[in-house]
């Protein structure tokens, strides 16, 4: 009871409580830039973060800028700058569909969904990150192409400023799977990181590494595929192949997840002409396939022209393409 308190001693009582209060929300605030949200949270009420782990369903995206070995022999040290610039971007379209950050190692980001319970549906919200990722990158690139006009309405850049715009045009691929994997907290108590193990998240790195061959910004797994459609008719996922990785038995089917609601009729069409020239290249009837290739336009396209070189497939063709690499 502190009705008989002095003023004073209520004042610093209050003084102090506002200020400890004021630390913690500091505190948070800080731990927050390095570990999500939600693990803070959950540190955060229950006083204690501890080494275990749980197999989780989760969806699983991964991130890779493209050419990042010519923008650090080029940019410098100026390369911290522009990774920043880029993910400030990337990680808020990743943390406002509720992924949680596994990694950052460089060019690459790890992001999982649905490891903490505040989610709807894991396969679509990883998507939705996706596809902003790839938004806000087009976006930064046309920043710099806007700023290379006002320039050169002045004068034209010399060599070492040529090389140095090639560089700062962020590209990227994102590829998404999920499934069953290991998910929690590893490492020792004085030093700990949160993270995810399992074949799906090298599955997702795989993806990635897929969309430069077929010249794509994401390219996704079955499982993404079925958890979207189960939820929304807004994607169109396009068949793109069935690949044997490196190191596996089994074909897997890979898709392309168009965005109908900015997709214009003209794109539909070609990869409506893209599905019939694969369904003739699964059965092997490689001429038919080849017509209906060139027909779609798609730079997708050109992964299968080069391919199927002969008029008819190998007798023993099972339509299951096996990569050489990882």
């Amino acid at each position: 009871d502190l009705s008989n308190s002095p003023n004073d001693d209520i004042s610093y009582l209050a003084a102090s409580f506002n200020s400890l209060s004021t630390t913690i929300n500091n505190l948070l605030g800080i731990f927050q830039k390095f570990v999500s949200k939600d693990l803070v949270e959950t540190a955060y009420k229950e006083h204690s973060i501890r080494l275990e782990g749980s197999q989780k369903d989760l969806a699983i995206l991964f991130s890779d800028i493209r050419g990042f070995t010519y923008m650090t022999e080029t940019l410098g040290n100026d390369i911290i700058n522009l990774l920043n610039i880029h993910y400030d971007k990337a990680i808020a379209a990743i943390h406002e569909e509720n992924g949680i950050i596994g990694s950052i190692i460089g060019d690459a980001v790890l992001s999982v969904y649905g490891a903490m319970g505040s989610y709807k549906n894991n396969s679509l919200e990883a998507l939705r990150s996706a596809w902003q990722i790839t938004r806000v990158t087009a976006s930064l690139r046309e920043q710099m192409i806007e700023r290379r006009k006002e320039i050169e309405k002045q004068r034209p850049l010399t060599e070492a400023e040529e090389r140095v715009f090639q560089a700062v045009l962020i590209d990227v691929g994102v590829g998404l799977d999920g499934g069953k994997v290991f998910y929690g907290n590893i490492g020792s108590f004085e030093r700990m990181t949160n993270t995810v193990i399992g074949d799906n998240v090298n599955s997702a790195a795989r993806l990635e590494g897929l969309t430069r061959l077929y010249k794509l910004p994401i390219i996704a797994s079955d499982y993404i595929k079925e958890g979207v459609e189960s939820v929304t008719s807004q994607f169109t996922f396009i068949e793109l192949d069935t690949v044997q990785v490196k190191g596996k038995t089994e074909g897997k089917k890979i898709y392309f997840p168009l965005d109908s609601l900015v997709t214009d009729a003209e794109t539909l069409e070609k990869y409506a002409v893209f599905s019939e020239a694969l369904s003739f290249y699964y059965k092997g009837d490689w001429t038919e396939a080849r017509k209906l290739f060139r027909a779609s336009k798609l730079e997708l396209a050109r992964v299968f022209l080069d391919r199927i070189t002969i008029k008819q497939a190998p007798k023993d063709w099972s339509g299951i393409w096996e990569m050489t690499t990882k």
